[in-house]
C-alpha cells in the first residue's frame, strides 16, 4: 500500500512537467492548439477519409516545431508510416527545380529572359521528344525560362492529353497553362547546357546544403529501408514511384520534414540573390481560370480576384489577411501532397500522403494545422470531391 501511494504521489509530481512538454502550435490568427489536440484531430481526419498514410511538418516562427505521421506505409503488412519514410513528391519537385535554375542564373550560367533555344545544342525539331515544337518555330523561339517557370509558355500539361504531342496550345506569354511538359523542357535544357544530370545539380545546390538527407531527384538504394507504397481511393495498392531519371516537373522522393527545410529556405530568403527571390515570389502572370487543370482550365472566373491568385517562378501565389503566401500541390497516380507558407507570419505546413483520398480532406487538414482557410483549394479541384 505504501508503495502504491508513493507511486501515485510520483505521478502527480510529474504532471506539471508533462503539461509543460505539451507543445502549442500557433495558427495564422494568433490562436494556438496543443499538439495533443492536433494529433487527435488529424488522426480522426485520416481515419474518416480512409487515408493510407499522412506525413505532417509544421513551421512556426520560421522553425520546424512539429512533425508527425499517421497510418501506414504498407497497409497489407500493417507497417506504420514514420517521419523518415520516403514519399513521392510529385509536383512538389517543381519549386525545387525553379530554385535550382535561379541558383545557376545567379552565377550567370542562365538568364531568365534569354530564349531557351539559345541554350540548346540543336534546333528543337532535331530532338525526338520535342520535335512537335518545330511546327511553329517563330513562337517557340520566343519561349524563355521565365515563361516555363511561370507556366505561361503555352505548353500543354501532359503530352498524353494531346495525342502524345507537345505542340503549343497558346502563344508564349499570353495565358497561364499549368505544364509538366514546360518544366521538363527546362530540366532538359539545364542538363544539356551544363553537362550534368539534374539529380547531381540538385544534390549540390539544394539537398546537400540544406541537409535534406532523405531526398533525391531519383530513387536511391538507401530509400529501400523505409519507403511508402501508395493506394487508390478503393484501397487497392498502386505501388511506389521509383524514378530512375530526373524530371524537373516531378521525379523527387523526400519526406515532409526534409521538404520543410526547403520551404524554410524560401521563407527566410536564403541561397539566392535578393533580386532572384523578388522575381520568384512576385506575380509573373495572373491566374483567372476556374480550375488549374482539366476542362475548366479555359473557363474564366473572378472568384480568385480577392486573393490575387497568380504564379511566380515555380510557385503559386495568393494574398491573405496574413500577407502573401506561396504554395504548391503534388498530385501523382495515388500520392497527393500540399505545401503552403505564409512568410510574413513565419508559418507553413507541409503534407505528404500516400493516398488518393487525401484531396477530399486536405482543406480540413490544413485548417487544423495552421488555421489556413485561404489556400485556393477550389481552383485546385479539392472541393470537387
Amino acid at each position: 500500500m505504501k508503495q502504491q501511494l508513493l507511486a501515485l504521489a510520483f505521478m502527480f509530481y510529474l504532471l506539471p512537467s508533462l503539461a509543460q512538454e505539451t507543445k502549442q502550435i500557433q495558427h495564422l490568427n494568433g490562436q494556438s492548439v496543443s499538439t495533443v489536440a492536433l494529433q487527435k484531430r488529424l488522426a480522426y481526419l485520416v481515419d474518416s477519409a480512409k487515408l493510407a498514410g499522412l506525413q505532417v511538418a509544421i513551421v512556426n516562427h520560421n522553425k520546424i516545431v512539429w512533425a508527425s505521421s499517421f497510418g501506414y506505409k504498407d497497409v497489407e503488412s500493417q507497417k506504420s508510416l514514420n517521419d523518415s519514410t520516403v514519399m513521392y513528391a510529385a509536383s512538389l519537385t517543381k519549386p525545387v527545380s525553379a530554385y535550382v535554375f535561379l541558383r545557376l542564373a545567379d552565377r550567370g550560367i542562365f538568364n531568365l529572359d534569354k530564349p531557351i533555344h539559345f541554350y540548346l545544342k540543336k534546333p528543337i525539331g532535331e530532338y525526338e521528344k520535342w520535335k512537335d515544337l518545330a511546327e511553329d518555330t517563330t513562337s517557340f523561339n520566343r519561349i524563355t525560362p521565365r515563361m516555363l517557370l511561370a507556366h505561361s509558355a503555352g505548353l500543354p500539361v501532359l503530352r498524353q492529353l494531346y495525342g502524345n504531342k507537345t505542340s503549343l496550345i497558346a502563344k508564349p506569354g499570353e495565358k497561364f497553362y499549368y505544364s509538366n511538359e514546360g518544366l521538363n523542357l527546362l530540366g532538359f535544357m539545364i542538363e544539356e547546357y551544363t553537362g550534368k544530370p539534374l539529380e547531381v545539380i540538385a544534390r549540390e545546390e539544394v539537398f546537400g546544403p540544406l541537409q535534406m538527407s532523405r531526398t533525391s531527384m531519383v530513387w536511391e538504394k538507401p530509400f529501400e529501408s523505409n519507403f511508402s507504397y501508395a493506394y487508390f481511393k478503393d484501397g487497392k495498392k498502386y505501388g511506389s514511384e521509383r524514378r530512375q531519371s530526373s524530371r524537373a516537373a516531378g521525379s523527387m522522393s523526400t519526406t515532409a520534414t526534409d521538404y520543410a527545410r526547403f520551404m524554410l529556405n524560401l521563407m527566410t530568403q536564403k541561397g539566392l540573390k535578393q533580386a532572384s527571390f523578388k522575381q520568384m515570389l512576385s506575380p509573373q502572370i495572373a491566374v483567372s481560370s476556374q480550375r488549374g487543370f482539366g476542362a475548366l482550365k479555359d473557363s474564366l472566373t473572378h472568384e480568385n480576384d480577392a486573393i490575387k491568385l497568380a504564379w511566380g517562378l515555380g510557385v503559386g501565389l495568393f494574398q491573405s489577411p496574413y500577407g502573401q503566401a506561396f504554395f504548391h500541390t503534388g498530385h501523382g497516380e495515388a500520392n497527393q501532397n500540399y505545401a503552403v507558407a505564409f512568410p510574413d507570419k513565419g508559418i507553413a505546413v507541409i503534407l505528404f500522403s500516400n493516398s488518393e483520398n487525401f484531396e477530399s480532406v486536405g482543406p480540413q487538414i490544413v485548417q487544423a494545422c495552421i488555421g489556413d482557410s485561404y489556400s485556393p483549394f477550389r481552383w485546385l479541384g479539392y472541393l470537387d470531391h
